[in-house]
């Protein structure tokens, strides 16, 4: 293919959290697929709840071995000290930040949510945010209150992971629209980002799932400047990676807009060179 992949949308974890999580095992991955970089996510603080890890730092620790792979960073909200978190990862090292609304139990536009978007846009910490439906409440995680969040915050870039997903597509898409500039407007710049993980198959994570027809649109209507591809490891191997990349691949995008997708606006937000 000729293109360097620089994917963002890995969960990794120590091998007593989970062995098929590991950073080795990551690695496997990205040389069966052919991927140069890659960003591993630290695990959730409630992941490690009972256990000696504070998980930034031994995600910061452990990268600090690979090269190839670059960090982002968590936040626990059952904390006071927000800010003072979101420095530290600053700190490590680690180029941004995973939050989960749903997981993470808060509501998109809280008070605290905000304190973190704040001070991640101060650190300029790039966010990934999942978006969609993950059994929880739909009033605190609608997809659409990450408009708000870019209107406030117009200089945190963050991605919409899975673009809302099967459920909530539409909402995704309407979300990354309302912020890329109309063409004659060449003084702004669009912060929100559509990641494209776990989008790619029915028989794994069937509820996230894009038709062809649906990345097709979502490029035409934001462009390839605004599309991010993500793996979703562990919970997406070699067999759905290689579905994504396959996908991707067929959709019939110009060679440098799909090297956009692959890895070029991840390497320009994080101004990060390929290696």
């Amino acid at each position: 293919m000729g293109i360097s992949i620089f994917a963002n949308h890995a969960h990794v974890f120590p091998e007593s959290f989970n062995p098929a999580g590991t950073i080795p095992r990551l690695m496997r991955l990205m040389d069966e697929c052919g991927i140069d970089q890659q960003i591993a996510f630290a695990p959730f603080p409630h992941q490690c709840d009972g256990r000696e890890l504070e998980p930034n730092s031994w995600l910061a620790g452990e990268i600090a071995k690979q090269p190839r792979i670059l960090g982002f960073g968590t936040i626990d909200f059952r904390r006071k000290d927000l800010a003072a978190q979101v420095k530290k990862v600053a700190d490590l090292g680690l180029v941004g930040l995973k939050l989960h609304p749903n997981a993470q139990d808060f509501d998109i536009l809280a008070p605290h949510a905000r304190e973190v978007y704040g001070a991640a846009q101060e650190h300029k910490l790039f966010c990934s945010f999942h978006s969609g439906v993950h059994q929880s409440r739909l009033t605190g995680t609608a997809v659409l209150k990450f408009d708000d969040v870019a209107w406030d915050f117009p200089d945190l870039r963050f991605s919409l992971e899975h673009v809302g997903g099967y459920h909530f597509f539409r909402e995704g898409l309407a979300v990354i629209f309302n912020h890329v500039p109309p063409p004659w407007d060449k003084t702004r710049k669009c912060n929100v980002f559509g990641g494209l993980a776990s989008v790619f198959t029915q028989h794994q994570n069937r509820f996230w799932y894009l038709t062809p027809e649906q990345l097709l649109e979502l490029y035409h209507q934001v462009g390839a400047d605004q599309l991010i591809f993500g793996l979703d490891f562990p919970y997406n191997l070699e067999r759905e990676t290689g579905m994504g990349l396959k996908t991707l691949q067929g959709l019939g995008l110009p060679e440098a807009d799909l090297a956009k997708i692959l890895g070029g606006n991840l390497r320009r937000e994080l101004n990060i060179t390929a290696r």
